[in-house]
């Protein structure tokens, strides 16, 4: 089962912790079963301190930067 990229880079417990959104609600955006509301991407992006397009875009996926140099 795939899940949201969010949920490959923070463990859905952690998320539990410092968002306060209930695990069984984590479950659900992490499966796909619920779409993330705007009042849980902007706690989520408040509390890690990170942009939307970093977390919640498919391009957020944990990408190597590339160099320009060989």
């Amino acid at each position: 089962m795939e899940q949201h990229p969010l949920f490959t880079q923070y463990k859905r417990d952690w998320l539990h912790e410092v968002t306060g959104y209930s695990k069984g609600y984590l479950c659900r955006v992490a499966t796909g079963k619920a779409a993330p509301s705007r009042a849980f991407i902007e706690r989520v992006c408040f509390k890690l301190k990170k942009r939307e397009a970093e977390l919640f875009l498919p391009e957020a996926i944990a990408t190597p930067p590339q160099s320009d140099t060989p």
